[in-house]
């Protein structure tokens, strides 16, 4: 597993010209989003019921059917340097993630990314019965994460 204090030139040989996949965990719901190879396309593609018992079948194949060959895991990280609990968590989730698909997993800041989506939402128009729909802001949130990082490593 990598996080983001890895060496930038090091992360740019694990991602590029690979499809990439984040993923925005929560308690209820896991969003995701994918790139294309190029790095150029980021599209969300939904949540996965964080406490669904086919939940790791339902993301291996996911991952599968996407052709991704690199994933991101958000982790929020607290400006006073305190780790919530949910980071175990999440830490639990992407190490589990990287061994089920063999894939490289990378831990990145996904600090407000769900608040980022909102107002990213709002500001493109999306009716609020829209924003509302469940898993709408994990989605987006986890294509902000695959969006931010992909700019931090150019």
């Amino acid at each position: 597993m990598y996080d983001t204090s890895v060496n930038p030139r090091t992360l740019k040989s694990i991602t590029e010209g690979r499809r990439g996949a984040a993923f925005d965990y929560g308690r209820k719901r896991i969003g995701w989003a994918v790139c294309d190879e190029f790095h150029v396309t980021i599209t969300p593609k939904g949540t996965f019921q964080r406490q669904s018992p086919t939940l790791w079948s339902q993301i291996l194949a996911a991952l599968d059917a996407e052709r991704v060959g690199f994933c991101l895991v958000g982790v929020p990280l607290r400006e006073d340097g305190t780790v919530s609990p949910l980071v175990y968590e999440i830490n639990n989730f992407a190490s589990h993630l990287e061994d089920y698909s063999g894939l490289p997993v990378i831990l990145v800041d996904e600090s407000f990314t769900s608040r980022r989506a909102v107002a990213t939402m709002v500001e493109i128009g999306v009716r609020r019965q829209e924003r509302r729909r469940r898993g709408r802001t994990d989605e987006i949130a986890a294509a902000i994460i695959l969006r931010d990082f992909l700019e931090d490593i150019q």
